[in-house]
């Protein structure tokens, strides 16, 4: 049986321009502050992903990844121990995959709404001052 392989995000990004399928693992609420940009993937949760094995190949290459190196393995560790041979996960989660300079997405599947921060504001309809603004994940710190 092969093993689970930790990939630092340039071999993580060499093999799904190879083809290797992405699974982004978000929270069990369905909620990403932050996501893998630049690369296609399916959003799920771990349960999700459970429910979801029955009906996927065993044949590609998977790597997960979430928000931290724990989460990737988790999804990783569940697949391999249902049969799947082909298995990676970025090693330090979408924390590293951003600071090895890969792009990234905010507010995903809730938060701010806008999802775009360059205009200084999340769009809210609060004022930072009166302390109920903002969703607080979005990089402008809002």
């Amino acid at each position: 049986m092969s093993e689970i392989l930790k990939l630092q995000p340039a071999e993580a990004y060499e093999k799904l321009s190879e083809g290797a399928v992405f699974i982004d693992i978000i929270d069990e609420e369905g909620f990403s502050v932050v996501a893998y940009d630049g690369v296609e993937s399916t959003q799920v949760t771990l349960l999700q992903l459970l429910e979801k094995l029955q009906w996927m190949e065993k044949g590609p290459f998977y790597i997960t990844g979430g928000f931290d190196e724990a989460t990737g393995f988790k999804a990783a560790n569940l697949l391999h121990h249902q049969g799947f041979e082909n298995v990676g996960y970025i090693a330090g989660g979408v924390q590293a995959w951003f600071q090895d300079g890969y792009p990234v997405k905010y507010n995903v599947n809730g938060g701010c709404g806008t999802g775009d921060c360059s205009s200084g504001s999340c769009g809210t309809g609060f004022d930072e001052e009166d302390g109920t603004g903002g969703c607080g994940g979005c990089s402008c710190g809002h």
